[in-house]
């Protein structure tokens, strides 16, 4: 039984654009119901340590009279998150904490686990089918399914400490949306990011967008980089990390493989080399200052709309931020490399690989047959 201090970053209701410390109370704690059975209890949002403590006295002395009927989802979530801390890497952690804070608990939160229903669930899992994002598309069937195991993982939790008895409601089938069209793999050709690159003329997105299309990596390890991270004269880049928008966190990442140093193209480098300058003139620089961009990350809607201006520009295609990765993956397997050297760039598994990228190496093994025919009926017309 303990009483511990929640500390938290929030919108401060006299500046919208400023984050204030708030601090709360929880109470954790587990107990013997009146039938014997093992109990647990989790209350948050106390505003004194005195309130925290008034509420647990005045609880365990009423669970000592009386069979806890009352636990709401959101009580049993808050006990399910504690035995995650520490038991997964903190990159999924806050992937599952910002899924159940953004879909499950608005829905779940305040109902009687022993009251939910199946029937309750189906209908929740076709609310999910109707929900769009703010380009008023259709939530992709991956993520759906993502929402829908967290809140199967929590349920199952409720399961297994006897919250309720009925197994319908942990073995209830995943939905999808039928005839989902998956988004199609876009990417530039060099041509096309040269273009693009030429109209760029903001230095801090000049050079991210450089990493980006020449090394791959992922927007968040590109966002986590600071100067530590470059080494200019050996001409590589070390990922060690990566940056989340939703929790503007810095964490690890999310698996091993991720770890990995890139080495840079020259025209790459060039441009991390001016970043660098401009940093450096900078008062409060160090090797810990943020590359993109110093003391504050750059925002993934901003870097977003530039991308779009730019692509105008340049008249060449709209591509989605990720697409750049793609364009560098695309990129080497026309050059000729295998998926075990692209997964060790990637920071992925030659399976992840040959799974997301395999119509492209079938097609690059194709012109490679075409251009082989083409000499084959050259070399024998010459006969």
């Amino acid at each position: 039984m303990s009483i511990f201090k929640d500390e938290r970053m929030v919108k401060s209701k006299r500046n919208k654009d400023k984050l204030v410390k708030k601090v709360t109370y929880r109470c954790v704690g587990s107990y013997v119901d009146i039938n014997g059975t093992p109990q647990h209890y989790h209350k948050r949002g106390f505003k004194t340590l005195e309130e925290a403590k008034e509420w647990e006295r005045n609880f365990l002395l009423k669970a000592k009279n009386e069979v806890t009927t009352n636990i709401t989802f959101n009580e049993i979530y808050e006990l399910y998150k504690e035995t995650k801390k520490g038991t997964i890497k903190d990159r999924s952690f806050n992937d599952m904490e910002y899924l159940i804070k953004s879909w499950i608990l608005p829905y779940w939160g305040d109902k009687n686990i022993k009251k939910i229903t199946i029937q309750q669930i189906e209908k929740f899992q076709k609310s999910l089918l109707s929900k769009k994002n703010n380009n008023d598309e259709y939530y992709s069937n991956r993520y759906l399914e993502s929402i829908q195991t967290q809140f199967k993982a929590v349920m199952r939790y409720a399961f297994n400490h006897n919250y309720f008895t009925d197994n319908r409601l942990i073995s209830f089938p995943i939905i999808k949306r039928a005839g989902e069209i998956k988004k199609e793999m876009d990417f530039f050709t060099p041509e096309e990011f040269i273009k693009f690159i030429h109209v760029v003329d903001e230095l801090p997105y000049f050079a991210l967008f450089n990493v980006l299309y020449w090394c791959g990596t992922r927007l968040g390890e590109t966002l986590a980089l600071t100067w530590k991270d470059i080494d200019l004269k050996n001409k590589s880049i070390r990922i060690n990390k990566s940056y989340s928008k939703h929790t503007r966190q810095t964490t690890a990442p999310k698996t091993n493989n991720s770890y990995r140093n890139i080495l840079v193209p020259e025209m790459c480098l060039k441009a991390l080399e001016q970043l660098k300058n401009i940093h450096k003139m900078t008062i409060g620089y160090d090797d810990n200052k943020l590359v993109f961009n110093f003391d504050k990350h750059l925002d993934e809607n901003a870097i977003r709309t530039r991308k779009n201006k730019w692509c105008e520009q340049a008249q060449v295609k709209q591509i989605r931020i990720h697409d750049f990765r793609h364009s560098h993956v695309s990129l080497l397997i026309n050059m000729g490399f295998n998926p075990f050297e692209i997964a060790k760039r990637l920071g992925h598994t030659v399976e992840m690989v040959n799974e997301t990228y395999g119509h492209l190496f079938q097609e690059a093994q194709q012109n490679m047959i075409n251009k082989l025919d083409e000499l084959s009926i050259k070399l024998n017309a010459e006969q």
